[in-house]
């Protein structure tokens, strides 16, 4: 396969079954993280999607497909909602370093004679600092690391209402 390109009828990845199905959901979570059960979880949807779109799937498991999906949403909001605040923090932070960097520069230009930098150039100077520059990537990486949570929600959401429908019919 081509890279960019997607191999539509390779009948090897229809074969590949998940370690996790219906039939062998854990029945305690005691000795999984948070993490791993979500991931599970996410297997195990992801398993009955392909088995639907293969014209597989039975649809006495719907409700219990939609269950599922609901509570993995339940388990993500503890992420959901930790990676958001740390986030945040990171981002304050990497502004209020940011902040210190540009007084300690005018600081330093005023005690050495010079006239006081503009503000663009404090902050252009402050943006070069090593400092300035690891938190404002882990504020990113922190970001990017919520909103991974976030698409996750979305789509454990989504196939509720997917499997739940289907259960209707």
């Amino acid at each position: 396969m081509s890279e960019g390109t997607w191999d539509v009828a390779n009948p090897e990845l229809d074969d590949v079954k998940p370690q996790h199905t219906l039939d062998n959901m854990p029945a305690v979570w005691d000795s999984h993280t948070l993490e791993q059960k979500v991931q599970i979880i996410l297997d195990v949807v992801e398993d009955q999607m392909r088995l639907v779109r293969n014209g597989e799937f039975s649809p006495k498991d719907s409700k219990e497909v939609a269950a599922l999906a609901l509570e993995g949403q339940m388990c993500l909001i503890e992420f959901y909602t930790d990676t958001e605040a740390q986030a945040k923090n990171a981002k304050h932070i990497a502004e209020y370093i940011e902040a210190e960097t540009c007084s300690a520069l005018a600081a330093t230009a005023v005690s050495l004679g010079d006239k006081r930098p503009s503000e663009v150039a404090l902050k252009r100077n402050a943006l070069a600092s090593d400092e300035v520059r690891k938190a404002k990537k882990t504020a990113i990486d922190l970001e990017k690391e919520h909103k991974k949570w976030r698409c996750v929600m979305e789509i454990l959401k989504e196939a509720h209402v997917f499997f739940r429908r289907m259960s209707n019919d």
